[in-house]
């Protein structure tokens, strides 16, 4: 079963410039002040955090999600966390991962989501049999965009998705890569 495929993946891994382990409830607070930021969660399909509360409901949800996982980004210079990313859901009939990822404001521009969504690839390319990965972009998340299609992804086609933000269907760019 393709779920198994995420027991394969490791609980920790580096960059150069990041250590990266698997999400707990202990990085609650942490994850709340990213969260919390307006700008972050701007194409996000999550609200925009205000209390601990509502950060470990966004954990647990993720934990308890069998088809998924999520990784904590911790800045190797002070120790950190600055962002999280990973496997949003498996796709069983398709053998497809959608990834997701944010990075903390005073992070972006820096190249940083490259260097770890590079080495993730290559991971569930050694360690899993995933063939397609694909992202969900809002249409005006241009550094997304950019960022997904310097790793190789495509466009692959516009998906309506409900927002959870505002309640209603939205549309989105969908982006894939194959893997081989």
């Amino acid at each position: 079963m393709l779920v198994n495929e995420l027991r394969n993946l490791p609980w920790e891994f580096k960059t150069n410039r990041t250590l990266l382990r698997v999400m707990t409830h202990d990085d609650a607070d942490k994850l709340l002040k990213i969260w919390s930021n307006t700008e972050v969660t701007r194409y996000m399909n999550i609200e925009t955090l205000h209390t601990i509360e509502q950060a470990h409901e966004i954990i647990s949800a993720i934990l308890d999600t069998k088809s998924a996982n999520r990784y904590v980004i911790i800045d190797k210079l002070n120790r950190n966390i600055i962002g999280s990313f990973g496997i949003n859901e498996l796709y069983l009939n398709t053998m497809t991962a959608e990834i997701g990822y944010e990075l903390k404001q005073s992070y972006w521009g820096t190249g940083l989501m490259a260097e770890i969504l590079h080495v993730f690839i290559q991971l569930i390319q050694t360690t899993t049999t995933i063939k397609i990965l694909t992202a969900k972009v809002s249409p005006e998340n241009i550094a997304s965009s950019k960022l997904l299609k310097k790793l190789d992804f495509t466009f692959d086609k516009t998906v309506s998705e409900f927002a959870m933000k505002t309640k209603t269907l939205e549309t989105v760019e969908q982006y894939k890569r194959e893997l081989v």
